[in-house]
């Protein structure tokens, strides 16, 4: 396609834009007919509706699933929405996991200390061995007694081993190529 081409399309995918905006069906008309002349406008005004559809879907799917999630959350006071990870595990992942399933042996000064870090974005390191973790996060936020950071450590292991079975199940529940797609 010739940049002068691009501009034509361009130029016109803008007017055809701007009458969606304003409902002018005439100039929608006046487009489309003459989209029915030209493949190449034809294809760029298809692109547009694919994308204004996905769009639509994709506000009602997040308007859906915030609803969903609000009902769940006030009439089933004992259920945890899960959300799927974006990123490598934080210190405020683990701390939510723990505030959810506290054990019984820890002390007030660990309740604060995971109250606090509830709001600790930073990374997990790498590392999960309890003597490198305690070393990591009591340089990081202060000294905690060690029933905490065993029970930090191991909030952080059964969450580690839950998003890799999330993700082992969302590869087994892809659809299959049929004979003949791409591979």
């Amino acid at each position: 396609m010739t940049p002068q081409n691009r501009l034509r399309i361009s130029i016109a995918a803008g007017r055809y834009l701007d009458a969606l905006e304003r409902d002018d069906q005439a100039a929608m008309d006046a487009l489309w007919d003459a989209a029915a002349q030209d493949p190449d406008l034809l294809t760029a005004f298809r692109d547009i509706h694919a994308g204004l559809v996905e769009e639509q879907q994709h506000e009602a799917l997040s308007r859906t699933t915030n609803r969903v999630t609000a009902a769940v959350a006030e009439h089933l006071t004992s259920a945890v929405v899960r959300r799927p990870s974006s990123g490598p595990m934080t210190v405020a992942d683990v701390a939510e996991e723990l505030f959810r399933r506290t054990p019984d042996r820890l002390s007030a000064a660990a309740h604060e200390l995971n109250e606090r870090l509830r709001s600790a974005r930073d990374p997990l390191p790498a590392d999960m061995g309890l003597s490198d973790l305690v070393a990591w996060a009591e340089a990081r936020y202060g000294a905690a007694p060690a029933v905490y950071w065993k029970a930090f450590r191991e909030a952080a292991i059964r969450l580690e081993i839950q998003q890799a079975s999330e993700v082992e199940y969302q590869l087994a529940a892809r659809r299959a190529p049929k004979p003949g797609e791409g591979k």
